[in-house]
């Protein structure tokens, strides 16, 4: 029998906290799926690609097992998959994460996989710096923008330094129109 994925679980911050330590724990450990099955005493790895994906909840009761084996910050993912298991709960209302406020911090914490102290002083100046500016969304690339200003930058090296020029703007909106019609 083939389960289905269920969106709210294969969209969550815990899956995709266990779908990055399993690759970094691949790429970084040479371990395999298998292995870390094995290391966690699955009978079958294929039920840690099901949790990824969706088609199960990673279990509340394994997480911090799971956490120590790929090397995630235990707390940070134990509360992810908690909110994986129960997200209509208002985790604010029981202090989750530690912080007075709307519940920020911890969102931070969770969305890095690791204590916000672990950050390093390019990660925290960035943050200061995006705090700080009124509009972000114009200064900052969401990471489906990223590829696109990689193509710029080595297509047009002194792009980063110089920007555009009209000439290049207009062949640039002439093409992607082109490519869209």
């Amino acid at each position: 029998m083939t389960r289905e994925i269920d969106p709210k679980l294969a969209d969550s911050q815990a899956a995709r906290m266990l779908s990055e330590g399993i690759a970094r724990a691949s790429s970084e450990r040479g371990l395999s799926l298998r292995k870390i099955g094995a290391l966690l005493g699955y009978k079958q790895a294929v039920v840690l690609s099901h949790m990824t994906s969706g088609r199960v909840p990673i279990p509340i009761d394994r997480a911090e097992e799971i956490a120590e084996v790929l090397e995630i910050d235990p707390a940070a993912f134990l509360q992810a998959v908690v909110r994986q298991r129960h997200p209509t709960v208002t985790w604010s209302l029981m202090g989750a994460g530690g912080d007075k406020g709307d519940g920020f911090t911890h969102e931070l914490a969770v969305s890095l996989g690791r204590p916000l102290k672990e950050l390093s002083q390019e990660q925290r100046a960035v943050m200061r710096e995006v705090a700080a500016e009124p509009r972000p969304r114009r200064r900052w690339l969401t990471v489906h923008e990223l590829t696109a200003i990689e193509l710029l930058r080595e297509v047009q090296p002194a792009f980063s330094s110089e920007g555009l020029g009209q000439a290049e703007m207009a062949a640039i909106r002439d093409a992607l129109r082109a490519a869209t019609e």
